[in-house]
């Protein structure tokens, strides 16, 4: 819970030097933040930092694929430096083959010896141009993928075929995945095809975007064919079925989708349906504006910031509506795409479709989303942003031997320390800021943040989206809790179109930040138009 009070003023003309040479005495604050960590809440799962890749443009073949016989530096195919950036920010899954492009992918396509695997179909074949990356090779199939699950350290989850497939493929693909090594025929051809042991997927997507390019099915219909795919399934261990769940950034959240959908399933006989995962995507989307991610003014940087933190709005209504059907509240979210959308004018290249120029704003938008996400940790599983790298969101950009961290990389950076911990509420007292759209104007948290506690550490991450003004923030503990000590990054830049391309790779990035302590009390400067992660030791 979040409340708001005072609004600062004081221009931030020095906010730099003072947040990063150190703090002097302050005689108040322009947001107070209490927390009591003696009463932990819900686990934030670390699913909730999770990521996306998929068969489109430039995700798979460049960005992580190079092949075995490349000179980029590889670990059997897979690019080195994204495998080593990924566990740097402790990944906890990947969500594979799509996307769009999972309801027309067919999982023998990616098995066996790789010369003789077919060049098939792909969703976005129509809109690429012809070119490296316009037909779908299969050199980067199941095997592969739990190859990179490995190196990274992720888990995998699988997006099955329900708009071109069939259940028994999926229950095929499930047995050839997990199926222990020398029972069915399917694991023996798992073992010929180079891994003997199970891969043990947990997490399996009965289908993508239903009610668009995964089948055009209205809720109802979607539920029909749901109960047909999990019906009969091969259970080597539990799995966890996400069902397909709406596009919550349509004109009215797409409620009725979610309405359809558990209303299909009731006064079902038989079994029984379970629904483990609700698969909700949320895009930022400004496809149709004039925003590009790169060109943008004051206006169009609030307006990104705003239409994102709409998302805690969707969670809610989606919730509600969930928890009629569901009144246990067994089912969670998996928020498995959400990010900033831009219309297109800044791609890697012609066949980078859906590439996008990231910037600061980004990594803004992606720290107050995590915010939103931790604070609703009861209601969510999973969440993966869309994309990892070369398409939307992404945390990289690469192409050929070329290869660059974005700003958002660094948002997943800091707030890995709450990946596991437990969500304690932080209620920040600060006024909301009044602030200028593309379209009128409309009102912002003049402080975004979360906090988290493990075991005797406390993680509050703040975000001031403010392009004018630096926030003093004083944390104070309650419950009888005392700091021993404390330490925090921020991350921002003077220019709030500031980004990290092939030439200038950190221009962006993480720096030390100020943290005055006094027994319950941590004292910090927030520089405007950034993100701070403070870190706090408890006695």
């Amino acid at each position: 819970m979040i409340a708001h009070r005072r609004q600062f003023l004081e221009s931030a003309a020095a906010a730099g030097v003072a947040a990063f040479a150190g703090l002097r005495p302050l005689q108040a604050a322009d947001a107070d933040i209490d927390i009591n960590p003696s009463q932990p809440g819900p686990l934030i799962n670390p699913h909730i930092y999770g990521h996306f890749i998929e068969h489109l443009g430039g995700v798979i073949y460049d960005g992580i694929w190079v092949g075995r016989d490349s000179k980029i530096p590889n670990i059997d195919g897979i690019r080195t430096q994204f495998v080593d950036d990924m566990k740097r920010i402790g990944a906890p899954n990947l969500r594979w083959p799509g996307g769009c492009f999972a309801d027309g992918y067919h999982w023998r396509d990616g098995i066996g010896a790789s010369g003789k695997r077919p060049r098939t179909y792909n969703y976005w074949e129509t809109r690429m141009p012809q070119g490296l990356h316009a037909v779908e090779s299969n050199q980067f199939g199941i095997h592969e993928f739990m190859r990179l699950c490995r190196l990274v350290g992720a888990e995998a989850y699988l997006a099955a075929n329900v708009g071109s497939g069939t259940p028994q493929e999926f229950h095929d693909w499930v047995s050839y995945s997990n199926a222990p090594a020398g029972t069915l025929s399917l694991a023996d051809e798992r073992a010929t095809n180079g891994d003997k042991e199970p891969f043990n997927v947990k997490y399996w997507g009965v289908g993508n975007e239903s009610w668009g390019c995964g089948g055009n099915m209205s809720g109802g219909e979607y539920a029909t064919e749901y109960r047909k795919y999990i019906a009969q399934f091969p259970v080597y261990q539990r799995p966890f079925f996400v069902a397909t769940g709406p596009r919550g950034h349509s004109a009215d959240g797409d409620v009725g989708w979610t309405e359809g959908f558990f209303g299909g399933l009731q006064n079902v006989r038989g079994l029984g349906v379970r629904v483990d995962g609700f698969a909700l995507h949320y895009y930022t989307d400004f496809r149709q504006s004039a925003e590009d991610g790169a060109t943008f003014d004051a206006k169009g940087w609030y307006a990104v910031l705003h239409k994102g933190v709409h998302i805690e709005n969707v969670i809610n209504d989606h919730w509600g509506i969930m928890s009629k059907y569901d009144p246990q509240q067994r089912t969670k979210f998996v928020i498995d795409e959400w990010g900033n959308w831009y219309r297109g004018g800044t791609e890697l290249g012609p066949e980078y479709i859906l590439s996008q120029t990231s910037t600061l704003r980004d990594a803004l938008h992606t720290a107050m989303t995590f915010d939103i996400f931790n604070r609703h940790a009861d209601k969510i599983e999973m969440a993966n942003v869309a994309q990892t790298i070369n398409c939307l969101h992404s945390l990289f950009a690469a192409v050929g031997d070329k290869y660059t961290r974005t700003p958002a990389y660094y948002a997943f950076e800091m707030y890995r320390p709450h990946m596991g911990g437990r969500l304690v509420t932080a209620r920040i007292d600060i006024p909301e800021l009044t602030v200028p759209l593309l379209e009128g104007s409309a009102r912002l948290p003049g402080l975004s943040g979360s906090a988290s506690v493990r075991d005797k550490s406390l993680t509050v991450t703040l975000t001031n989206p403010s392009l004018q003004d630096r926030v003093v923030a004083r944390i104070r503990l309650s419950g009888g809790a005392r700091l021993r000590e404390g330490r925090a990054t921020v991350l921002t830049h003077q220019d709030m179109h500031a980004t990290n391309t092939f030439d200038k790779p950190n221009e962006v990035g993480l720096a030390a930040l100020a943290v005055q302590v006094s027994g319950d009390t941590a004292t910090i400067i927030v520089p405007k138009q950034a993100v701070v992660a403070v870190l706090l030791q408890l006695v």
